[in-house]
């Protein structure tokens, strides 16, 4: 399967062209136009490769859909173009059968056949950070895309190198990489008043994609409010 992220950098979309028998999985109604040679199917249990009621509750619970649509060719030369609901950039993953990565809340778009999509439980931590209470983990081989709120940023950490990001503001990182969840200052009334709050400390190794708009953004009260949500 060929493809080319096209309009970049605001309007971002993804162009597919396929070989006959191709699967392409993506995220509901993301599809703007495709030619007609294509058979589409509901995939029950989100973006996760086990097919259930289960694994599609668990995909809502990482910020994605109960189920995706998948592409298939009936025939070479076959094109779908793909975009996000949000004004953003499209970046790919490529996957090589070992390393992985966990993908936030809204950042999945599409993947190919040969990747894994598995909703991991994040917990406590998960639901703070605002990255869910699953986290919607990426393996396997092949290519994954994703979509962002604004432009993305790529930071390649190093072995025990940190970075702090404002939860929000988190994309994609590699599972090589261990965050935790931090005041943004020694003080709790200087995290609180400086709008920060909770941030995530990331230490390396491994790539961490960062999104540069958010959301979510307001009064004091409002960061107070967000972190308890």
């Amino acid at each position: 399967m060929e493809f080319q992220i096209t309009d970049s950098p605001g309007f971002s979309k993804l162009d597919a062209t396929f070989a006959e028998g191709e699967k392409l999985f993506a995220q509901p109604r993301s599809m703007i136009y495709m030619s007609t040679g294509f058979t589409i199917s509901a995939h029950v249990g989100g973006a996760s490769g086990n097919a259930s009621i289960v694994g599609g509750v668990k995909s809502m619970l990482s910020g994605e859909s109960f189920a995706t649509a998948i592409y298939t060719a009936k025939r070479s030369g076959e094109t779908v173009s793909l975009a996000p609901s949000a004004i953003g950039e499209i970046s790919m993953l490529e996957l090589n059968g070992s390393a992985g990565y966990y993908l936030t809340k809204g950042a999945y778009l599409a993947h190919e056949d040969g990747v894994i999509l598995t909703p991991k439980f994040g917990g406590m931590k998960g639901w703070l950070t605002k990255k869910g209470i699953y986290l919607l983990h990426v393996s396997g081989a092949g290519r994954c895309f994703v979509s962002s709120y604004g432009a993305i940023i790529k930071r390649t950490l190093a072995e025990g190198e940190r970075l702090i990001v404002d939860n929000e503001y988190v994309l994609v990182f590699a599972d090589t990489i261990r965050y935790e969840l931090v005041t943004a200052s020694a003080g709790i009334k200087d995290s609180l008043m400086s709008g920060e709050g909770l941030v995530n400390r990331y230490t390396g190794p491994g790539e961490l994609y960062i999104q540069t708009r958010s959301r979510q953004r307001g009064s004091v009260m409002g960061s107070i409010l967000n972190m308890a949500t």
